[in-house]
């Protein structure tokens, strides 16, 4: 209870105790005045001391709280020395650098090789119609031959093969001729010579 709540109980008490006295002095001369004679001659005022009721000191300031003792003082933990484990400065690393990586190479699609087939010499275009056979002639007979020649990486023929022919000695007066005269541009692969085959038709006529 605070010192302020404690004074004002105490007031509150004292007000109480003053009207309990006054309502006693009423009542008594309420009786007097109602009471007969004689009874009045019996009654002897008594003088009523009213005393107010000492206000009681107040209660004493809160004490501050109690000082702690002192904290005990902590004693340092004793810490075994330390162990000496090794040199200081450790080995330095050997690390091997890494090998480049190689970035994988795209493989591209494998183009179709470039092929140009033969092609005849123009130089020796004069020497490609062979001899007419003179039987042939003396028998008025014209006609063709068809043959198939390999050409080889110098341009010179090969081999000569039959397809057709009107009759065989126009065949054999070809076959001649183009082993002994015909020449050609040889046939390339990727700019590389090599041997081919071509298909060569000779018409034989009697000029009138």
């Amino acid at each position: 209870m605070s010192y302020g709540a404690f004074l004002e109980q105490q007031k509150r008490t004292n007000r109480i105790g003053l009207t309990i006295v006054i309502a006693g002095h009423v009542a008594a001369l309420t009786a007097l005045a109602l009471a007969p004679p004689e009874a009045i001659q019996r009654i002897t005022y008594v003088r009523t001391i009213v005393d107010s009721i000492a206000d009681q000191p107040p209660p004493p300031a809160d004490l501050p709280p109690p000082q702690k003792s002192a904290e005990r003082q902590t004693q340092p933990t004793a810490v075994a020395p330390i162990v000496d484990s090794g040199p200081t400065n450790p080995a330095p690393l050997e690390i091997s650098p890494l090998p480049p990586r190689q970035e994988p190479v795209p493989s591209l699609p494998a183009a179709d090789p470039i092929f140009l087939p033969a092609s005849i010499e123009p130089s020796a275009m004069a020497r490609f119609q062979p001899d007419y056979p003179p039987e042939l002639i003396r028998a008025d007979l014209e006609g063709t031959a068809t043959v198939r020649v390999l050409i080889g990486t110098d341009g010179r023929v090969k081999a000569v093969e039959m397809v057709s022919a009107a009759h065989p000695g126009f065949f054999e007066a070809t076959r001649k001729q183009a082993l002994r005269y015909w020449k050609f541009r040889p046939a390339t692969r990727d700019g590389v010579a090599t041997e081919s085959w071509r298909t060569m038709t000779v018409r034989f006529t009697i000029q009138g």
